[in-house]
């Protein structure tokens, strides 16, 4: 009848189905994987195109190293050199270089709260190479004292202060490198070999950090740290 779905000739539908996956001599699974990296290589031309186009970005700024805190000063006469400032990375250089510029120099004046004890030492063995005299006319605490126990010869005004402290170091800050007792017995070895007293040395090395300990001028003297009245 006209008005009834006629069923499909199995024959016509084998046929149809062996015909469908040939597409100009392509399986539809080859045809398929050459559409999908077609996409994929378009994709990425884009991507070039794009990444062409956009502008490099800008260098990072240059690394801002902040100048050494302290300065060196000379005198108009050319034979006293002072030290203000922080006992900063790069002092020793700094020391050894303006004494070869400056060969007259035979004191140094020093006023500072304390700072690197590496830079410390250095500046002790710059000063003894030199022979010079240190003197405080004001404030010389921590490292300062330090460089000021290197000087050949050893003044402070009436008024000035000299401070001590012991050494603390967190044992989370060491990292197992470090270790307080010896770097103490380092300095107290430039004490004893300036011939500060035994005493005197033996309370250095049972200070606490703090307070700072100002021991007084006859005390200084007595042990031998002032050696020029």
């Amino acid at each position: 009848m006209s008005g009834d779905l006629l069923a499909p000739d199995p024959g016509s539908l084998h046929s149809f189905a062996m015909g469908l996956p040939c597409v100009t001599g392509l399986r539809i699974d080859e045809l398929v994987l050459r559409v999908l990296l077609g996409g994929a290589l378009s994709g990425l031309m884009l991507v070039g195109v794009l990444l062409a186009r956009t502008e490099p970005a800008a260098p990072p700024p240059p690394l801002q190293i902040p100048p050494p805190d302290f300065s060196l000063s000379l005198s108009a006469d050319g034979r006293t050199l002072a030290f203000s400032g922080t006992v900063d990375f790069g002092l020793t250089e700094a020391l050894r270089l303006r004494l070869a510029a400056s060969p007259d120099v035979r004191r140094l004046t020093l006023d500072s709260n304390g700072g690197n004890i590496y830079e410390a030492r250095g500046a002790v063995s710059v000063i003894r190479a030199h022979g010079l005299a240190t003197h405080v006319a004001g404030h010389c605490a921590s490292a300062c004292a330090l460089i000021f126990a290197g000087g050949q010869g050893r003044s402070m005004a009436p008024q000035a202060r000299l401070g001590f402290h012991g050494y603390f170091i967190p044992a989370h800050r060491a990292y197992g490198m470090i270790d307080p007792v010896r770097e103490m017995q380092r300095d107290m070895a430039i004490f004893r070999a300036q011939a500060v007293s035994e005493a005197f040395i033996a309370r250095l090395s049972s200070l606490p950090r703090a307070p700072m300990w100002y021991p007084d001028h006859a005390e200084l003297r007595a042990a031998g740290v002032l050696t020029v009245p």
